[in-house]
């Protein structure tokens, strides 16, 4: 057990010399990977509905996989559009799969942002209140790029799903933290 927390130990100070000896790198690659982050999720912006439209593949999944039961009839109202498990399963699900790619896309975001910060060694809720600011700046700028895409609308409760989602982001990263024993960065 001793010779286990000295080697913790002798990790936690390798991996403080290595953060001193090459803050410059690190903070670089963090950077450029947000970057990155949000050049594809503005990639995926830019693409038209169409594009986008994983309806055919559900069409033939559906063929090949068959449901032995009766759907329930739930039904709501997002953005004016009204969708039905029971009427139109296949946008019902197309609905449910994109609004679920909004909170990870975002929740990589935050998490890459958060991590981003503490790694410089920022107070937490400031990196918390920074990276949810990036994801309602970046989310509002997706939403804008989106009405000049064909057949794709703009909306500002998408906004709201991506602030839930990097909300998650950051939840689950500290999470993970805390379980594996570490400060929640």
């Amino acid at each position: 057990m001793i010779t286990l927390l000295k080697a913790e130990k002798r990790s936690t100070r390798k991996q403080r010399s290595e953060r001193k000896r090459h803050p410059f790198r690190t903070i670089l690659w963090l950077m450029l990977a947000v970057l990155l982050w949000i050049v594809i999720i503005w990639s995926f912006s830019a693409q038209s509905y169409q594009q986008q439209n994983i309806q055919p593949w559900l069409h033939k999944l559906s063929q090949k996989v068959h449901i032995g039961f009766t759907l329930p009839d739930v039904q709501f109202t997002y953005s004016g559009y009204e969708y039905s498990l029971k009427q139109r399963p296949y946008a019902f699900v197309e609905f449910l799969f994109r609004k679920t790619a909004h909170l990870f896309v975002y929740a990589i975001l935050a998490i890459l942002v958060y991590a981003g910060l503490r790694y410089k060694r920022v107070r937490a809720m400031k990196c918390i209140a920074a990276a949810l600011m990036v994801v309602v700046i970046i989310g509002s700028m997706d939403e804008y790029i989106q009405q000049f895409s064909p057949n794709r609308t703009s909306s500002v409760r998408d906004v709201g799903v991506d602030f839930i989602g990097g909300c998650f982001g950051i939840a689950i990263y500290t999470g993970i933290r805390a379980v594996r024993g570490r400060k929640p960065r």
